[in-house]
């Protein structure tokens, strides 16, 4: 029953979609939807090749990646040819970055990706303003690596940014801190929510340094108080269905130069959600 709600109510908001701006429809249909396999990491973990068949029966053509799943990165890049994918970014860990960018950069360019990401910076408590300058520097490193071999660095926020500084917050201070022709950023909208921002406010002030976003919506009444970087994975549901304004996001992607969306689903029954999301979004570009 919860399935069959689902897709009623995704088919209800494209049925709505009359009242959507122009604007929000040439969005849709300009930026490429592409999927992040962290989304299906556990059917990953039990069938590589049969999932990324999955992902390409469910009318993904491009994936970002977020590790390779027992495979070498080789094999893997090998299994998304098979399938007919093409991993137009991946996921890193923090510490490759900081220890082995270029490593990283090799393993991205092994994969086809044309983006390399950083999705966390580890950290004890509460995040803070010594850490986020530390990233800073990572982060540039990492940037100038990606550059010297044609590729772009992004680091993915996840909500604990938004935690007070003298500069405002310490997102203001990653972003004051990073140099813009090397540090790009990957904004998922539900961690921005979760973080105390404005998702579509925020694509709009990273205009030109927004390549990149995840894409997932939050169960409406979901009960937080931000900034919070970690919410049930049951809390994620199909785009369209909960309280992020998708059309409002998609509407300033446009203007912030937004080049491809990713949809992200952590929810467990993810394989059932992301084809009604897909539905939602094909829907919104008419």
């Amino acid at each position: 029953m919860t399935t069959r709600r689902g897709f009623l109510q995704a088919m209800a908001g494209g049925a709505a979609l009359g009242g959507l701006g122009a604007q929000a429809r040439a969005a849709a249909r300009r930026i490429p939807f592409g999927l992040q396999l962290y989304s299906l990491r556990h059917q990953l973990e039990k069938d590589v090749p049969g999932t990324l068949a999955k992902v390409k029966a469910i009318g993904f053509d491009d994936v970002e990646t977020a590790g390779t799943y027992g495979l070498s990165v080789a094999d893997f890049a090998a299994a998304l040819k098979k399938a007919g994918l093409t991993a137009r970014s991946g996921h890193f860990p923090y510490e490759r970055f900081r220890d082995d960018a270029a490593g990283v950069v090799r393993d991205a360019k092994t994969l086809g990706a044309s983006f390399v990401a950083c999705a966390w910076i580890p950290h004890e408590g509460k995040f803070n303003r010594e850490t986020a300058l530390r990233a800073a520097d990572v982060f540039a490193g990492a940037g100038r690596a990606a550059k010297a071999q044609g590729l772009r660095f992004a680091y993915h926020l996840h909500g604990y940014e938004w935690e007070p500084s003298p500069e405002g917050t310490l997102f203001d201070v990653l972003l004051k801190q990073s140099p813009a022709d090397l540090v790009n950023f990957e904004v998922d909208i539900l961690w921005a929510k979760a973080g105390g921002a404005d998702p579509a406010a925020l694509i709009e002030k990273l205009k030109g340094r927004v390549p990149l976003t995840h894409l997932k919506d939050m169960r409406k009444g979901t009960k937080y108080t931000p900034p919070v970087a970690s919410l049930p994975d049951d809390t994620n549901v199909v785009l369209g269905t909960g309280m992020l304004d998708v059309p409002a996001i998609l509407k300033a992607s446009e203007k912030a130069g937004v080049e491809i969306h990713f949809l992200e689903d952590e929810h467990p029954d993810s394989i059932t959600q992301l084809p009604q999301s897909l539905t939602y979004l094909r829907g919104l570009a008419g």
